[in-house]
């Protein structure tokens, strides 16, 4: 696969564009309906689901950077961000890890479905708004314009008090579709639907999150390597809140049909988007260093593939929960690096930063 090229209005090319894309939707609906009815085996269904989120996320990544500048909504992740980021999920965690344990579970899951009937919805309707626009042909529908002062006390108006956004009849069609899901899922708990926004959430997260930098990249793996481990291995803090926080943070996939209550394995979305992003940013890499081959996006989504067969292997063999983390960043990192090693480009890898490499673009284009 080439890099692709910017449109001329500098916004990104059409989903149809990246070879496969369509077909990886196809896939993904297909692992959320098939399984409900025909058994797969829960191993094979999260090495499936794994890599297919991520993949699926890379490619979206990289037709979200070649937008123009102003068009993309991508949060840069900072050294700083890298750094606090262990800590702040603790907390976080282990604040989760007392709300399960000392709140009522009716109350609890009251809370967690209002939340998520809202954030599911939008979360839903920015992962498949892209796909569908590009099968219908959204982007040609007539398009309707809201410009709104909110601050309308102030007498000076500046740019940051409007609200400004255009929309489509199909936009609307599919957002109160979304929300309707959003609050099936609220109502009902149904595991493929929890699937469902788990998925959306996955490559939304993917796609909108950039590490900046490839050092900012290994910063943040190793330091949420030392908090998965700590987390899964040194209490029961990790394993406790997955069980018991009814929520789309995990995807789950069946290990029997038609039984009550029915059992599942589970993967945490951190254990899809912490590694998806980093492998993104390898594909950005090889994009911005007109790498036509993607050498190091192929090498470390493979590692990512193997990092996963690994942690399945350990978990079934010691039967008990593994942190995933433990076996993913070791393999996306040193894949990377001996990948940049062999082809004689360690120095370039490490230097790397997405910012800088925008500059550079820029100016060429400004020449």
């Amino acid at each position: 696969l080439a890099p692709l090229p910017a449109s001329p209005s500098g916004a990104a090319m059409p989903t149809a564009d990246i070879p496969g894309l369509p077909i990886a939707y196809v896939a993904m609906l297909a692992m959320l309906i098939v399984p409900q009815f025909v058994l797969i085996h829960p191993y094979l269904h999260l090495l499936i689901m794994g890599p297919l989120l991520v993949w699926i996320g890379c490619q979206r990544s990289l037709l979200e950077s070649l937008k123009a500048p102003g068009e993309s909504q991508v949060e840069v992740v900072s050294k700083k961000d890298a750094m606090q980021f262990p800590l702040i999920g603790s907390c976080v965690l282990f604040s989760l890890y007392l709300v399960v344990k000392f709140i009522k579970k009716e109350y609890l899951d009251f809370l967690i479905s209002l939340y998520f009937a809202g954030l599911g919805a939008f979360g839903l309707y920015g992962a498949t708004k892209p796909p569908v626009s590009d099968a219908l042909g959204g982007d040609q529908l007539k398009k309707f314009t809201v410009n709104y002062h909110w601050k309308f006390w102030k007498s000076t108006k500046e740019e940051d008090d409007h609200i400004h956004f255009s929309f489509s009849v199909l936009d609307v069609v599919l957002f109160v579709v979304c929300a309707a899901l959003s609050i099936a899922y609220a109502v009902t708990k149904a595991w493929f639907l929890n699937n469902l926004l788990g998925c959306a959430f996955s490559i939304q997260g993917i796609e909108m999150l950039s590490l900046g930098s490839y050092v900012i990249g290994v910063i943040l793996l190793c330091g949420l390597f030392v908090y998965d481990v700590f987390w899964v291995f040194g209490t029961e803090v990790m394993v406790s809140v997955a069980k018991g926080l009814n929520a789309p943070i995990k995807l789950m996939f069946p290990k029997a049909l038609g039984v009550k209550p029915m059992p599942f394995s589970m993967l945490g979305l951190g254990d899809i988007v912490i590694p998806g992003i980093f492998v993104a940013m390898m594909l950005r890499f090889d994009s911005r260093q007109a790498l036509a081959s993607q050498n190091y996006f192929y090498v470390n989504f493979f590692s990512y593939i193997s990092g996963l067969c690994l942690t399945v292997g350990v978990m079934h063999f010691f039967d008990s929960a593994q942190p995933a983390l433990l076996y993913l960043v070791p393999a996306c990192i040193l894949s990377s690096l001996l990948t940049a090693a062999v082809r004689g480009e360690l120095k370039t890898l490490l230097t790397f930063s997405e910012e800088q490499s925008k500059q550079d673009g820029d100016d060429k284009k400004g020449r």
